[in-house]
């Protein structure tokens, strides 16, 4: 009886984590395109460009004009990216976790474009799914072991 509430415990711990490790492969190959958008700062007024990430993801990013680009988290209103753009500039800009970022340039005008390869899921997430991996991999050796 303890044997079976076992094995099925750990059955069910390792096709929960093979769902999961099936929504980040799927997730992991959409790729995707922002732009080409116009920035550019008249008077008072900004305008930006909305991102929106469902994770972690590099986003490889073209500018052409000049001005500063700045990337904000509008979560924890923190600068991701900052630069000055003199011409063109091709950057990678890291967006850290899911959220909305919002891309505007504080002086100048420029027009920008970027493209994603992936998204992939952020870091705790990673090392709770690596982890438990782990974990069921060692309940394993030792269920083998003993047995």
């Amino acid at each position: 009886m303890r044997w079976k509430f076992v094995f099925i415990l750990l059955l069910t711990f390792l096709l929960a984590l093979v769902g999961v490790w099936g929504a980040y492969l799927t997730a992991r190959g959409s790729s995707g395109f922002i732009g080409p958008a116009v920035l550019a700062r008249t008077n008072s007024t900004f305008s930006y460009v909305p991102i929106h990430s469902p994770g972690w993801m590099v986003l490889n990013a073209t500018f052409n004009g000049r001005g500063r680009v700045v990337v904000l988290d509008q979560f924890t209103n923190a600068t991701v990216f900052n630069s000055t753009v003199s011409g063109h500039l091709n950057a990678p800009i890291v967006l850290p976790h899911a959220g909305s970022y919002a891309l505007y340039t504080s002086d100048g005008s420029m027009t920008f474009s970027g493209h994603y390869h992936g998204v992939y899921p952020t870091l705790p997430v990673q090392r709770v799914l690596y982890g438990s991996i782990t974990i069921l991999a060692l309940i394993l050796a030792v269920w083998r072991w003993k047995a």
